[in-house]
């Protein structure tokens, strides 16, 4: 069914081909892991069927990215903050998402100008904790991170999101994007030091457990 749905509307596979290159070199260094996976999902749902827009339910989106809904939806205000989509919500029906392509937008979006300092890919305001781990543990750290699957780093973003929406009393925007780095950090920390290395830093993530 969903192969004959794609064959109502005309698709010049250039152009898909083209969007798609774009979107793997130009965009998605730029995008969080959720909303990479949010914003490739919404892109076969719509240009690759030859329209500029999906129209599906967030709780079918959030199943096809594999994603929890508050994780996709704190991952959708952040594709909406950058311009790429724009959703027209409906109480009773599918939601209708405009995914626009960097090549349709009348001008270079404002976060494509910056450029990561740290494995994080989103420049962020105050710099990562791990900057102030010794050089040995900082070695380490990276390394072990960067060794971690992309499901196992999805599935640990998941961990922090859920944590601070519920620390949020069941916001999922109700923190910080640096919460959010900061949480997934030390549940990393936790993955791959030992007790004693994890001691060593507890104190840097203490401003996770304030009161807010």
């Amino acid at each position: 069914m969903e192969k004959k749905d794609e064959q109502i509307h005309s698709v010049s596979w250039e152009t898909v081909g083209q969007a798609y290159v774009e979107m793997m070199d130009e965009l998605l260094p730029h995008l969080t892991p959720a909303e990479q996976v949010t914003y490739q999902r919404l892109f076969r749902l719509s240009h690759v069927r030859g329209l500029p827009f999906a129209r599906c339910r967030y709780a079918d989106l959030a199943a096809q990215c594999g994603l929890s809904l508050s994780t996709l939806q704190r991952a959708l205000r952040g594709l909406r903050t950058k311009q790429l989509v724009k959703t027209v919500w409906q109480s009773h029906g599918a939601t209708t998402f405009y995914v626009y392509l960097l090549s349709t937008l009348p001008r270079r979006p404002a976060f494509l100008h910056r450029r990561p300092t740290s494995p994080s890919p989103v420049v962020l305001s105050r710099p990562p904790i791990w900057e102030k781990f010794t050089s040995e543990d900082r070695e380490l750290f990276l390394a072990c991170k960067r060794a971690l699957s992309p499901q196992r780093l999805n599935e640990l973003t998941e961990q922090a999101v859920e944590w601070l929406t519920e620390r949020a009393h069941g916001n999922p925007e109700g923190f910080p994007d640096e919460f959010l780095r900061d949480k997934v950090d030390e549940l990393v920390v936790r993955e791959v030091f030992g007790p004693e290395r994890q001691e060593r830093y507890r104190h840097l993530f203490v401003h996770l457990y304030e009161p807010r």
